[in-house]
């Protein structure tokens, strides 16, 4: 992880805290909310877990997780029914990160719902075997971005399931690769992308340089922005399906950037 996001991370105490709730059962189930759409809210319309910041009421964060939940979904339930406590995961928003504390219940079934309508435009119980899925996962647009930049993400209901809650799905569900350290994930990527990018024109001009702590090659040629694409596309299907091993790809004919799940950085120069 980026020196920055693993200070971030190893703070005292989160900002916020989020729900996990998990009905067992015939459904084997997640509650996901889709937020209202509201100018202020850096993740308006997204899907999520239901959760908030802590207020100066709450006794700690279990108590905000399960006050958020009561207040977004009309779910009131007992501290017995804590599962887990998670580590610490950091949210970015368009300006800043947000470090958040998820706490994962456990309850029997799936349980009424009465929701905010100022703060959950709707709610769903996600089966875990869709969310287990390789074939339901892709690399998509996301709302607001140029197009060429790409995130792992899921479609629920015709709205993306991405960023946050998405990588937080993944690491309860532990469906990331084991590989360690997590980069080599990311720089198995990275690679494969640039073969892919030689194979089809360019020539390569220099193999993987560090430049703090970004590791850069560079190819001769414009890339093949819809290879490149493709080659991405395809990590989620045939015998050795998975999910998407990165954070994000941007792909331009002039450079390729790569994130990884450890949020370091891979580029593709392309140069005259």
């Amino acid at each position: 992880m980026q020196p920055h996001l693993t200070r971030l991370a190893e703070k005292a105490e989160p900002d916020a805290a989020v729900a996990i709730v998990h009905a067992r059962g015939a459904s084997d189930a997640v509650l996901l909310i889709r937020r209202a759409e509201r100018e202020a809210d850096p993740w308006s319309g997204h899907w999520s877990f239901p959760g908030g910041r802590r207020e100066p009421e709450d006794g700690d964060l279990l108590h905000t997780a399960l006050r958020e939940l009561e207040e977004e979904c009309g779910v009131r339930l007992a501290l017995e029914r804590l599962e887990a406590a998670m580590p610490a995961a950091v949210a970015r928003r368009s300006v800043g990160f947000l470090l958040v504390a998820p706490f994962v219940f456990r309850v029997d079934g799936e349980l009424p719902l009465t929701l905010d309508a100022r703060e959950a435009a709707e709610a769903v119980w996600v089966p875990l075997s869709e969310l287990r899925d390789p074939a339901r996962h892709a690399l998509w647009p996301a709302p607001g971005l140029p197009p060429e930049v790409r995130f792992p993400a899921i479609d629920l209901k015709g709205v993306r399931l991405w960023g946050f809650t998405y990588r937080l799905i993944t690491d309860w569900l532990d469906l990331n690769p084991h590989e360690r350290p997590m980069e080599e994930a990311g720089f198995q990527v990275a690679r494969a992308l640039l073969d892919a990018v030689v194979a089809h024109g360019c020539v390569l001009d220099h193999g993987w340089v560090d430049r703090d702590g970004v590791k850069f090659a560079a190819v001769r040629g414009r890339i093949p922005v819809e290879v490149v694409l493709a080659q991405a596309s395809q990590w989620h299907l045939g015998p050795a399906a998975h999910i998407p091993r990165i954070n994000m790809l941007e792909v331009r004919p002039d450079r390729v950037r790569l994130v990884g799940l450890a949020f370091e950085e891979y580029v593709i120069n392309a140069v005259p």
